[in-house]
């Protein structure tokens, strides 16, 4: 939203009604002398058509180059996107065997690794973003970065493991985050500066319970957003766990944790079933959670506009002048 720091200064833009009721008196100035003619409608027809709007191209440039040099002086700011150096972004990737199903093509696996790369494509070149995988435990695949290739190359290394350690993956990517007092100093909100990316296609197997971690991410004032992955049974999804045949009680998907997740920390859940749709929605995330928006002043813009509709309203106007 465009703001002023100076608003008082718009009190000039009254001015300008002024000026065109000036130029609009000059337009019509009083008769000097008074003639008596016999045939009034004879004279209105030699003195030809009516002046055409066109005629005030040039004035009404020029009013407009007054109004912005005016509003200039109130010195108007516009919010501009920015990527903050405290801000952090980590992708924690669940590869547990059961992401290989091919119920989404060419696999659970290969699909999130494409949406990955899909989403540090599209975040602005500064972003710091890395990546936790999680099995049967956690480890840092690559630790907050803004070299996006890096990023990218180690996400085509990722490879399947066992089990299924949500919780873990969690606090790992909360110990890669700036922390909370190094997101604080500078002012503004903590939790916009840190967030954690979790996609997982199954339930929590081992190691320290999903949502106990995410007490702690709300704690350090850290958002989750929850991505699940998979597809629902012929009988449908009722919220509950969904199995797959091809790896048993590994395939089992728990969307009532991974909600709860999210909902914890202030972030959202999203339930995908196609590879198009995950791409989708980290398409989605990457433009939500890279730029933060910022006040800057815009009085040089508007004076440069005013300057240019100053200097066309004079070419105008020169244009038009009939030298005899």
């Amino acid at each position: 939203m465009i703001g002023f720091l100076s608003p008082w200064m718009l009190l000039l833009l009254l001015g300008v009604p002024v000026l065109v009721w000036l130029y609009r008196r000059a337009m019509k100035p009083p008769a000097r002398s008074v003639a008596l003619h016999p045939d009034v409608a004879l004279l209105a027809r030699a003195a030809g058509r009516r002046r055409r709007w066109t005629a005030h191209i040039a004035a009404a440039l020029y009013l407009g180059a007054c109004g912005l040099a005016l509003a200039a002086m109130a010195r108007p700011t516009i919010p501009v996107p920015q990527v903050d150096e405290r801000a952090g972004i980590m992708l924690a990737i669940d590869v547990s065997r059961s992401m290989a199903s091919n119920d989404i093509t060419p696999s659970r696996f290969d699909a999130a690794r494409h949406a990955l790369k899909t989403f540090v494509r599209a975040l602005p070149a500064n972003t710091r973003v890395g990546v936790v995988a999680f099995g049967s435990y956690a480890a840092t695949v690559v630790p907050l970065t803004s070299d996006h290739q890096r990023v990218l190359q180690a996400v085509d290394l990722l490879s399947l493991g066992r089990s299924t350690a949500i919780g873990d993956g969690i606090m790992k990517a909360i110990q890669d985050l700036p922390s909370l007092a190094q997101r604080e100093k500078g002012g503004g909100d903590p939790s916009k500066l840190a967030t954690i990316v979790l996609l997982s296609d199954g339930r929590n197997r081992t190691g320290i319970d999903p949502l106990s971690a995410a007490a702690e991410a709300k704690k350090q004032h850290i958002v989750i957003d929850t991505v699940g992955v998979g597809t629902n049974q012929a009988s449908g999804f009722n919220g509950g766990f969904n199995q797959y045949s091809q790896y048993g009680a590994a395939g089992q998907f728990d969307e009532r944790t991974m909600r709860s997740i999210a909902q914890e920390t202030g972030g959202t859940y999203v339930f995908v079933n196609s590879a198009g749709k995950l791409d989708n929605v980290y398409r989605r995330l990457s433009r939500s959670l890279a730029w933060s928006w910022h006040k800057e002043e815009a009085s040089g813009l508007v004076a440069l506009a005013a300057a240019m509709l100053l200097i066309l309203s004079m070419l105008v106007g020169q244009a038009r002048r009939r030298v005899l």
